[in-house]
């Protein structure tokens, strides 16, 4: 028997390396799909390897921009015309700007702000209300190993997703009476090809470790459970917290990172 039979899941980054590991758990465990993404192409894409024709769960693409209120007005919208109810929320996106905290510029810092936090509260605050109809939700925040440590090269993203956890918090107490749970998943080091692909970190970040054979054993050595993470390892986390399984868990920080901040 699958975990999430009938229920309704807003993936919102889901046409990330994250989200796309979330949209095909999530299905697999029954779950009706809204990948929500502001890249039209690949979300279109994603949603195309799954069947809409059956009376079974199915998966959509939403063009939506989390930063935009109008938008996840948009969205919530679609999403119940569609499915008649939400019942899940999974925010999986962010956007970092590295900048060592003397040369942070104001203008990064407002955005990384907007995106990785603002935009989060504006979404929940938006659905609260069809949570409430349902009689029940599980809102998933993403947030990282900088919701728990400082960083010289990312202030503004530390912050951010610092704040993710009294965000997180904030949501569970106030609505819990409503049976609406709120936690966090701060993943470590994930290996996906934003990762791979960004030329925004120093030689001695992991991007260019995972590139780099002489490094990434030495790299691999700090995680004592010995390797990177993966999107599906995270993705396995949120299909447990938005089940009945954890029906008693909410308002928590879970670390999905092998071991590296213990």
């Amino acid at each position: 028997m699958t975990r999430l039979n009938n229920e309704v899941a807003i993936i919102t980054g889901g046409a990330g390396d994250i989200g796309t590991a979330h949209v095909e758990s999530f299905f697999k465990e029954g779950a009706n799909v809204i990948i929500a993404d502001i890249n039209e192409e690949k979300g279109k894409l994603i949603s195309k390897n799954y069947p809409n024709n059956t009376s079974e769960n199915k998966v959509i693409f939403v063009h939506h921009n989390s930063t935009d209120e109008k938008s996840w007005k948009r969205l919530s919208s679609k999403v119940i015309d569609e499915f008649g109810k939400v019942s899940i929320l999974v925010n999986c996106y962010g956007t970092n700007f590295r900048e060592r905290y003397i040369n942070q510029n104001l203008e990064n810092w407002n955005t990384i702000l907007n995106v990785n936090l603002t935009s989060v509260f504006i979404g929940i605050k938006e659905l609260i209300p069809f949570f409430k109809l349902s009689g029940k939700g599980s809102i998933i925040n993403l947030g990282s190993l900088a919701s728990l440590r400082g960083s010289e090269y990312s202030p503004a993203y530390t912050a951010s997703k610092t704040g993710l956890i009294g965000l997180t918090k904030s949501t569970a107490i106030a609505f819990a009476k409503d049976k609406i749970r709120c936690n966090l998943i701060c993943p470590g080091h994930v290996d996906t090809n934003f990762i791979r692909n960004n030329s925004q970190y120093s030689p001695n970040d992991w991007t260019t470790s995972i590139n780099n054979p002489e490094n990434y054993n030495e790299r691999l050595n700090q995680i004592p459970l010995g390797r990177l993470q993966t999107p599906q390892d995270i993705a396995n986390l949120s299909v447990f917290l938005a089940s009945k399984d954890s029906e008693m868990i909410t308002g928590s920080i879970i670390t999905v990172d092998g071991g590296i901040t213990i």
